[in-house]
């Protein structure tokens, strides 16, 4: 069952968020929709482990290796000896090489913040207008046995508009 409580108080949240882990509702299936910022770990959640550093370092290494394969291998696989010159020269290979690695970390590093953000969502997400007047939103996956006592915790740390969210199109 799918249960949303709005609060006024960042405080009231975080001190629901606390009880709904004592009661033993794991934290991915508890959702804070905040119309402001708040820094992590201000609402008592636990810290999040993103990806995004490591997409943008896998995206780093493919652009330096494809930047190797173009600036070092291709002069070798299609020689053109001019006047004893080395195939290969350092400046113009240390140029192809820090621009595929840049392009690569910067395409990466945009797409990763795109999978961070679940970008594009389809389909309705629970949603409710006052969230945008600074109101806090928790919404729950609970098992319906646990209705009743969740929504008595709810209401006792000030929560109102507790029910079924709202499913809109964002």
């Amino acid at each position: 069952m799918t249960l949303m409580a709005l609060f006024h108080e960042s405080a009231d949240t975080a001190e629901v968020i606390d009880e709904l882990h004592n009661l033993g509702i794991a934290d991915n299936k508890i959702v804070v929709i905040t119309g402001l910022p708040y820094p992590e770990g201000a609402l008592g959640r636990h810290r999040e482990w993103l990806t995004l550093p490591y997409i943008v370092l896998a995206g780093a290494a493919a652009g330096l290796g494809i930047g190797l394969f173009l600036a070092v291998i291709t002069p070798h696989l299609y020689r053109l000896d001019v006047g004893g010159h080395p195939p290969v020269g350092f400046p113009p290979a240390a140029v192809i090489i820090f621009i595929f690695t840049m392009m690569a970390t910067i395409v990466s590093t945009f797409l990763g913040v795109l999978w961070e953000m679940n970008f594009p969502r389809f389909g309705p997400a629970p949603y409710h207008k006052l969230v945008t007047d600074g109101h806090l939103a928790v919404i729950l996956d609970i098992p319906t046995r646990l209705e009743g006592q969740v929504r008595q915790m709810l209401e006792t740390h000030h929560a109102h508009h507790v029910g079924e969210p709202e499913w809109m199109a964002l």
